[in-house]
Formats: structure tokens, C-alpha cells, sequence
């Protein structure tokens, strides 16, 4: 599969990490305003970035994109993005993406292990599903966080870009599961997907569930929309309260669908 990186004009850590794309890889300008390898695309759009809707054609899409946090944390991430409620952050209410666990399990232990080796020091996370944009092929969000220090950080651009491309060649494929439940940096699943041996595509947090509820139809969507086969189901058991819990079990019993304390 091929994909298209996502490039937004105007994001500073998007414009880090296409530098250092265009500094590893050759590419060639193609007449629809790609930039093209033998391995990956590569488009520049105007708009913020979480509302990018990429009108070049891909097999799955990663979006290069910064990374803000409360704590003003340095990081980078890799997630899935889509909502499970409100679409305050652009993309469509109560619609997720197509998730591709295994290439984020790639891109994130790519990234463990390359800024290991750079010694950057800065926290790698996971994020449950969150912001737009709402599209139809397969996303990966790749981001720098959390302030414009650390967005244009060349080390920083350089360590994504080659995750990035790991990513894009890697033809591996694990176990896929769905996660529910648990705080924003999914502490169950994270560790999971950097060093066990399972991809966690849709991670759905406990306070998605708790506020917006866990009706059959977005259960439903978490299951379904995964490039990787479904192994099977997580749930966080404590980080979700009781009555949210509930029943996002009864609507998995009712689905048929089997799943497992994580």
C-alpha cells in the first residue's frame, strides 16, 4: 500500500518534517503538484492541518502534523485521529476514521528506538482517537509536540520523517485489537503497542465513552474500521466508570463481538 504524507502550509512542525523528508528521500514533482518516490507521495495543502481533506489519491494517508499539550510537554505522537463525539477539532461528530494498527506500531516503535539512538529524551505517546479531518481511506497522524521549540526542532522533524518512512516500507503485519477505555495517553495500550507484540488500531478513551456514550452504531464503527483484521477487543476495566462500562459491554454482547480486560 502507498501512502500520501499530508503536508499543511501553514504548520510548523508539518514544514519541519517535510525538510527532512525531502532531505531522505528523492522526489520527483509530478504535474497534479505531488512530490513523488518510489515509495510514498508527498502534497502540501493551505488549510490547518485538522482539516485537511487531501484531494490526491492514496492508498492510507499520514499526516505530519504538531502536537499540543496542557503540560507543554516535548513529544511525539502517533494516533489515529476521528470523533467519537463532537467534532470541536474539525472532521465529522460521531464518525471515525479507518485505522492502520500495524503501521502505527511500526512508525511508533521506529520512533522509540530512533530517538533512542539520538538521544532526544522527550516523551513518545499514543493518543485515543481524537480530532479531524473525517475522510475515507485509512490515517495516521505523526506529530511534533508541544511548543513551536519543539515543532521545529530539526532533530526532532528528522526522527518523524524517518518513522515516517519505516512506516510507509514496512510490509508488517500483527495482531489487531481495539482499545476502549482509559486516559488520553492510553496508558494500557501504549506500552502495547511500543513493546508487546499486538497493533491497537481505534483507541477509544474512557472519557469519550463517559461523555458521549457507547451506543452499538460507534462500537460498531470501531470494529469495522481497521485496515488489519480484527484479533479481537480491550477494555481498560478501570478507566471507565461503572455505568459507561456497562454498556459498552452490552453493546459488544450484543454485536457478538468477544473481548478481554486489558
Amino acid at each position: 500500500m502507498r501512502p500520501l504524507v499530508v503536508i499543511s502550509k501553514i504548520n510548523p512542525a508539518s514544514q519541519n518534517i517535510k525538510q527532512s523528508l525531502m532531505r531522505l528521500v528523492q522526489f520527483e514533482q509530478q504535474a497534479d503538484g505531488r512530490l513523488s518516490s518510489q515509495f510514498l507521495d508527498m502534497a502540501e495543502y493551505p488549510e490547518e492541518i485538522i482539516h485537511i481533506v487531501p484531494t490526491h489519491p492514496a492508498d492510507y494517508y499520514i499526516f505530519a502534523s504538531t502536537h499540543k499539550s496542557a503540560s507543554n510537554t516535548p513529544a511525539l505522537t502517533v494516533h489515529t485521529p476521528g470523533n467519537w463525539g463532537t467534532a470541536d477539532l474539525g472532521g465529522e461528530p460521531r464518525k471515525l476514521n479507518v485505522a492502520f494498527g500495524s503501521k502505527v506500531k511500526v512508525i511508533a516503535q521506529a520512533m522509540k528506538r530512533l530517538s533512542s539512538e539520538a538521544g532526544l529524551g522527550w516523551q513518545l505517546a499514543i493518543e485515543a482517537d481524537h480530532h479531524g479531518p473525517t475522510i475515507e481511506k485509512p490515517i495516521i497522524f505523526v506529530e511534533i509536540g508541544s511548543t513551536e521549540k519543539e515543532w521545529k526542532d530539526g532533530g526532532a522533524g528528522e526522527i518523524a520523517a524517518k518513522a515516517i518512512i519505516e512506516g510507509a516500507t514496512s510490509e508488517a503485519v500483527f495482531p489487531c485489537y481495539v482499545g476502549f477505555g482509559g486516559t488520553h495517553y492510553a496508558p494500557k495500550f501504549a506500552p502495547k503497542i511500543f513493546d508487546g507484540e499486538i497493533a491497537v488500531g481505534h483507541i477509544v478513551s474512557g472519557y469519550a465513552l463517559e461523555g458521549d456514550g457507547a451506543d452499538e452504531e460507534r462500537v460498531r464503527q470501531a470494529l469495522q474500521k481497521n485496515v488489519d483484521v480484527l484479533a479481537g477487543v480491550l477494555i481498560d476495566w478501570k478507566g471507565i466508570k461503572k455505568e459507561a462500562k456497562d454498556k459498552l459491554v452490552e453493546a459488544l454482547n450484543s454485536i457478538g463481538q468477544n473481548w478481554e480486560k486489558a
